[in-house]
């Protein structure tokens, strides 16, 4: 019996999710754990080198796509390259 993998379907491999809670609400930006770190020592300068997508998520599992919103609500702009930088230089990280 084989599983059934849509052809449409991203898989995440070795995937880290990054949290952060700002105005009440949680992101989430699916990444890669190592290169977040070295990325904030300064060893890594391309930012989609660090990201596996480039989207902010809700769920990271479910794949609900943040809205523009309540990004922009949130961080003051929509820009993604502006948003993952203020998430990976924020003093509390949460790597899962």
């Amino acid at each position: 019996m084989s599983i059934f993998t849509p052809t449409n379907q991203i898989r995440l491999t070795n995937v880290a999710v990054v949290r952060m809670k700002k105005g009440g609400k949680r992101f989430e930006i699916a990444c890669y754990k190592n290169k977040v770190m070295n990325w904030r020592a300064g060893a890594e300068k391309d930012l989609d080198e660090v990201l596996q997508t480039s989207s902010v998520f809700v769920n990271v599992s479910k794949g609900q796509v943040a809205k523009k919103d309540d990004l922009t609500k949130c961080f003051g702009t929509d820009d993604l390259t502006e948003i993952c930088k203020q998430y990976f230089l924020s003093i509390t990280i949460c790597i899962m």
